[in-house]
């Protein structure tokens, strides 16, 4: 028998009521058994069961209106001990590289871009570079400063990555934004490592060339890296979670032992592991096993 558990998340201050919601899910998965429950919060509550199938997965969850429900295996790698997140869109709210097109005039033109590759619509490459060329000839240096007081973080990271970091699990943020913020980000937060493009400027100028330096961070890239850190801080690939929205983050929900679509896009929800659409990310420590009085002792 296999251990699973139903993670339900309500996007208001009530507790999800399961009768119904139960029925439908075992008449689409008929071999389950439920045990016990656990209600987690006032919007938030685990149901417990078994199963002789050994590889359920979100695919095999019934859709609840107004909550979301993440179905994973209840061991010991469920409390991560790697959190690895995107920036753009998940750790704050904004596209970075939207609020650069906005100074050079060009923010609608990018944001186009932007959401085609965000959607899988677009090569995230391909899509960077014509992105990148778009903001060619921007003097950087002073916006960096200007625009690092913008970045708005998303509600509840503060939060969830004071709880990880109490409980010794490490965290990182992997961008296809660019370096300076990533870094800006990664000690506003307290994060063991980022990695983020890095914008070719031209000396002489202090201007934007419209290229990228070196390896551009992409899915693929993402993928790599999070195996990397996984072996860097000895975390078995079980007990490292990926959390972002765009499409390149697909692949390294993939070789992660669990992957969250935090309010993505359609096709990245479709993809994804498991998805989070409310409006807090620290609803993801719920997904975690975390009850709401262990965050609070914890904060």
């Amino acid at each position: 028998m296999n251990k699973y558990v139903l993670t339900f998340i309500g996007h208001g201050h009530e507790v999800p009521a399961l009768d119904t919601y139960l029925l439908k899910f075992i008449a689409r998965n008929p071999d389950v058994k439920f045990t016990n429950w656990k209600q987690s919060s006032d919007h938030s509550v685990d149901q417990y069961f078994t199963s002789d199938e050994d590889e359920l997965n979100q695919s095999n969850v019934v859709e609840y209106d107004g909550v979301d429900v993440v179905l994973q295996c209840d061991d010991e790698y469920r409390r991560k001990r790697l959190c690895v997140f995107d920036m753009d869109s998940t750790l704050i709210y904004q596209e970075v590289i939207e609020l650069i097109a906005a100074y050079a005039g060009v923010e609608r033109e990018v944001k186009q871009i932007t959401d085609r590759a965000m959607n899988g619509e677009l090569d995230f490459k391909q899509s960077l570079s014509q992105r990148v060329e778009l903001l060619r000839g921007l003097p950087i240096e002073k916006l960096y400063a200007e625009i690092k007081p913008k970045l708005l973080m998303t509600k509840g990271v503060p939060e969830l990555c004071k709880v990880l970091r109490h409980d010794g699990v490490r965290l990182a943020v992997l961008s296809g934004g660019f370096v300076p913020f990533a870094q800006y980000i990664q000690e506003q937060l307290g994060m063991d490592y980022f990695r983020a493009n890095q914008l070719e400027t031209d000396p002489e100028t202090g201007k934007l060339t419209g290229k990228v330096l070196g390896e551009i961070v992409d899915g693929d890239v993402k993928a790599t890296t999070l195996v990397e850190l996984g072996r860097k801080y000895d975390v078995p690939i079980d007990a490292v979670m990926m959390v972002g929205d765009g499409a390149n983050d697909l692949a390294a929900m993939g070789v992660a032992g669990f992957g969250i679509a935090w309010n993505a896009k359609p096709k990245v929800q479709q993809l994804a592991p498991g998805r989070l659409n409310s409006s807090t990310l620290l609803d993801l420590l719920f997904i975690m096993g975390y009850t709401q009085t262990e965050i609070d002792q914890k904060l």
